[in-house]
């Protein structure tokens, strides 16, 4: 859910029982919306997060960490010239509207203690965060808005007022009998959950919708079908919700996921938390990864897919210019040919008909000859065109095999990039596909030059071996001529890209179970993972070698057997260590 005013009120209080009288001694500003407050209390610190960003605007503690940039935004430093250091002295929230308050107390050079204001306002995309003074005069704000926009003007100078309220009343502040002659007086044909919506703050569509399940209504139940009693049953609804929400809650629907701060009525999947401030910082964390990670993944292939395209418009030229050149045995054949019929060649002739003493049957076949090169001069046409042919095809031959084996390389490292679930691995395809010429190295690693932790995933089999799994082909090269050892097991799915998957040697013997759960990962994390039969290589890592010039992950083996697994059987595929 947006945060309504529900939310907004829930996690107000939590927020200012946690850091009502913590210092902010940092504060950053790590992208365009969202800025980090570093928090010291008595004994412990904590990070305030405050996010504007249209798609995902944002307050509570977080123990995310975030990278920050090397120069600080102008907003970052102003907040650090007025509130480093600064001490909260309560939040709140304006009414029940999507607005809260911090205020601070604060150190000016000149006046001394003050006090300070920050702001919040969760707007979706008209989000905002303002530092005010006492007089509530804007000092700025992360989004300045002029005097000419829709809503109404934020910039510095001037004196900060709250949005309108829209008419809509504090539900806490109305008594029973208010409630019930101002719903009775709204159009007949409204349905209930918008009613509420209508005349009280804070009530987002699912807040409403569950306010009415709480007086056992239907919430899509149009106005005019209700009695006198069922207005009281409605006021006891939106009573309950408002002052006995129950903890708030994590909802799954299918693949969908949804946060609110009460519990549901409905009966759906549900995990609830002892407080809303955990439940964002593990909702937002987990979806802004996650759609960071689908970004990311999706430039990547959008570059790999360009070459790929290269790649393939060069395959099948060579492959044409082979079918081609495999004629060359024809050039020989009719250059052996017309010297065998050199007696019967005038110069001027376009054509001979000769036996073709090369095929069994001895047919008669015309070959058109060039009228101004005498007899031994069409041989000879054709003889260069042969040997011509013969150095095109080795040529051709040796530049199709290196073109097949980028097509490969290429297409193994768009499987991974698929299977990515980590920002981690995805930056060592990034810079394992800046090393191989793909990419540009961005500005920011030039700086930075951070080094990517070569790592892999660990599986524990369930006679308890060892499988480790290599996730990107720069892991693929670590585990299988680094790790592992010689006399270790070394899979793969057969003929198709997928991962190196490697079954540690130690005290436990390798068992058929073993084989089989360290099989069906190397199928699930290939090419094959949807199908229910996948054919998988496994042999002593001795017998895999790496051709030398080949690209990352690329390698020949042999002595190997096959087993054939299911992938999508999860009973085979063993627990993952963490």
């Amino acid at each position: 859910m947006a945060f309504d005013g529900i939310a907004v009120s829930v996690i107000t209080r939590e927020l200012n029982e946690q850091l009502k009288n913590m210092r902010i001694v940092k504060i950053y500003q790590v992208d365009q919306h969202t800025i980090i407050f570093h928090l010291r209390g008595l004994g412990e610190t904590k990070q305030l997060l405050i996010s504007t960003s249209p798609t995902y605007p944002r307050i509570h503690t977080t123990t995310a960490s975030y990278e920050n940039p090397p120069t600080p935004p102008a907003f970052c430093m102003l907040l650090r010239k007025y509130l480093e250091p600064s001490r909260i002295l309560q939040i709140t929230q304006h009414e029940l509207e999507r607005i809260i308050k911090i205020d601070l107390e604060a150190y000016d050079a000149h006046l001394g203690q003050s006090k300070k204001t920050l702001i919040f306002e969760l707007m979706g995309r008209h989000s905002n965060l303002s530092l005010v003074d006492n007089d509530y005069i804007i000092i700025d704000a992360i989004n300045r808005l002029s005097e000419n926009n829709n809503v109404r003007p934020i910039f510095p100078g001037i004196k900060y007022t709250f949005p309108p309220n829209q008419g809509k009343v504090n539900p806490y502040q109305v008594s029973k009998e208010e409630f019930i002659n101002s719903f009775r007086l709204l159009p007949a044909n409204l349905k209930l959950y918008q009613g509420l919506m209508q005349l009280y703050q804070g009530l987002g569509s699912e807040a409403a919708q569950e306010a009415i399940r709480r007086a056992q209504q239907e919430p899509n139940q149009l106005k005019q079908d209700l009695n006198l009693a069922e207005f009281e049953q409605l006021w006891l609804g939106l009573q309950d919700l408002l002052n006995n929400p129950g903890l708030p809650s994590l909802v799954k629907d299918g693949k969908k996921m949804d946060f609110f701060a009460y519990s549901l009525t409905l009966n759906k999947e549900q995990d609830t938390y002892s407080n809303l401030d955990q439940l964002l910082d593990q909702f937002y964390t987990q979806r802004i990864t996650k759609e960071q990670i689908q970004q990311k993944a999706n430039n990547l292939k959008r570059v790999l897919n360009t070459h790929l395209k290269r790649i393939l418009k060069k395959e099948q030229i060579q492959r044409k210019t082979l079918e081609v050149a495999a004629e060359g045995e024809k050039w020989q054949k009719y250059g052996e040919l017309i010297t065998a019929n050199l007696h019967r060649i005038n110069k001027g002739n376009s054509s001979i008909e000769v036996v073709d003493y090369y095929d069994p049957d001895q047919p008669l076949i015309t070959i058109d000859l060039d009228p101004q090169l005498s007899p031994s001069e069409n041989a000879q046409l054709f003889f260069k065109r042969y040997k011509k042919s013969k150095t095109s095809n080795k040529i051709t031959g040796r530049q199709l095999e290196k073109t097949i084996a980028e097509r490969i390389y290429l297409e193994n490292v768009l499987l991974h990039i698929d299977i990515a679930d980590s920002m981690a691995t995805l930056e060592e395809i990034e810079t394992e596909l800046i090393e191989q010429s793909y990419l540009k190295t961005p500005k920011a690693k030039k700086e930075s030059k951070k080094k990517q932790a070569n790592s892999y995933d660990k599986y524990i089999s369930s006679d308890g071996n060892e499988i480790l799994v290599g996730r990107n082909n720069k892991q693929n090269d670590n585990l299988t001529f680094r790790v592992a050892r010689p006399d270790e097991l070394w899979l793969h799915v057969q003929k198709i890209p997928g991962s190196h998957v490697i079954i540690r040697s130690n005290t436990n013997k390798i068992t058929d179970q073993t084989l089989l759960e360290a099989a069906t990962l190397a199928a699930y994390y290939s090419k094959a993972r949807n199908l229910s039969k996948v054919a998988v290589d496994y042999t002593e890592r001795k017998h895999v070698r790496k051709p030398s010039g080949a690209k990352p992950g690329f390698v020949f083996y042999e002595n190997f057997k096959t087993i054939i697994v299911d992938p999508t059987n999860p009973k085979n595929m063993p627990k993952k260590e963490t």
